[in-house]
Parts: structure tokens; sequence; C-alpha cells
């Protein structure tokens, strides 16, 4: 098979890499919070509480949509300052379950995306796969940018930072993610971002949505709960670069 649809189809999924910079600058998930008066603090003290709690993360659970150039993209991953990972993404041309471990990356992926990718090839290549680990070559190494929450951070924490603020419009209000309490920050502005911040320490976002053309909504939750991420044994895979 060649590898150029391959590599057209994780161009789009890397995409999701650069949606996701500008979805976390718009939610959150869950809080458990009793502390009535932490809604009575400023919109730049509450970014700030944030962006140290989110700052200090090893590792987090995040899930959403996005639309990207009109096509909706979905992510579930667990992710670590350690740079593993685990979970799927989705995109028009079918799903991808992705982990990596050590830098290495392996994926696994539905008919959908083999028959977008594949064209002809694709029973064939699915037959040659079966339930293996495609092992990552060169085509998807940057994958694994998709895993490391120091980078994914990055831009999402830059937008946290108070000074972002000034200028924008912000409405505060007390509300519930989950049946918790958060505390909501909503840009009246263009943008139309909103923040759900816990209302309780660690002052983790929980969720983040955005409206208009590049619509989005993800979820942060299992905040720096144990993770076991594990590469697949030699048996369990197969090479990329030894597909023909």
């Amino acid at each position: 098979m060649t590898l150029n649809g391959l590599r057209r189809r994780l161009g789009l999924t890397l995409s999701l890499a650069a949606l996701l910079g500008g979805l976390t600058a718009c939610g959150g998930t869950a809080s458990s919070g009793k502390d009535k008066s932490y809604a009575d603090e400023s919109p730049k003290k509450i970014l700030a509480d944030a962006k140290a709690s989110m700052s200090s993360l090893k590792s987090v659970h995040l899930s959403g949509t996005g639309i990207d150039g009109g096509e909706e993209m979905k992510i579930d991953m667990t992710v670590s300052t350690a740079g593993d990972c685990t979970g799927t993404i989705g995109t028009p041309d079918g799903e991808m379950t992705l982990l990596v471990v050590d830098g290495k990356a392996w994926f696994k992926a539905d008919r959908a995306f083999w028959e977008a990718n594949a064209g002809g090839d694709a029973d064939a290549v699915l037959a040659m796969v079966g339930k293996k680990w495609v092992a990552g070559g060169d085509d998807i190494g940057d994958l694994t940018a998709l895993c490391d929450w120091d980078e994914l951070s990055g831009e999402f924490l830059e937008l946290l930072v108070p000074s972002t603020i000034e200028g924008l419009t912000i409405k505060k209000s007390k509300d519930q993610v989950d049946g918790q309490p958060v505390i909501k920050l909503e840009d009246r502005s263009s943008e139309q971002g909103t923040i759900y911040v816990q209302a309780e320490e660690p002052h983790y976002v929980v969720k983040v949505s955005n409206t208009g053309e590049e619509a989005a909504d993800v979820t942060f939750s299992a905040f720096d709960e144990p993770t076991e991420i594990v590469a697949p044994k030699p048996r369990q895979q197969i090479d990329f670069e030894n597909m023909g």
C-alpha cells in the first residue's frame, strides 16, 4: 500500500492537536467544592489559580469534540507529562486508537479508516494487521505530540494568564458540571469561550467550550489518577514500514 493516504489522514489528525489548543481556552469537568466564598474572587484570581493547578498535573484525561475545517473531530485520551498516552481519535474518515510509550507510537484503526486511506487495499491491510498494533514509523512520529501534557497544555496555560483577559468582557457566575460546583467564566466578546473552574481546591479547569465556526467542547477529569500505560508485546505488533 502507499502511504500517501495515511499521511493525509494523519495530517488531519495532527490538526486536532492545534484544535485542542484552542479548545482548552474554553472548558472543564467536575469540581467538589463547598467553599462558597471562592465565587467572590476576581476572574484574574480564578484564572491564576486554575493555571497553577493545571500546571502541576502529571496526568489528566481529556475528551471532547471540535470542528476543524467544517469537519468534526473527537478525542478521548489520557495523557501524561512523561509523554505517554492511550486513547482514541475520531475523524470523518474513521477512528484510531493511539498508544505512545517512551516516545514510541502504535495505533489501531477501524475499517472506515483503512478504507479511506488504503482504498482498494483496505481488505488486504485489515487481513494483514488483524488485531495487532501498527508500529509507527516516521509518518506518525509527530503523533507523540498528542500525548505530552507539557506540550499540549502549553498554549492552554498561556490562555490562563490573567493579563490575557485585559480588555475582554468576562461574565462570572456559579454553575455545576456533573453535579459539582464550579465557577463559570464567559468571554462575552466575539470568541464566545467559556471556562469552568472547580470551586474547591485544587482549582482545576474541568470543562472548556467554544461556539462559532470552530465550535468545541472538551472536558478534563481523572486529575493525577494512577495510570499504567504499557507498550504492546512484540507479538502484538506489526511494523508499519514493512506493510508494503
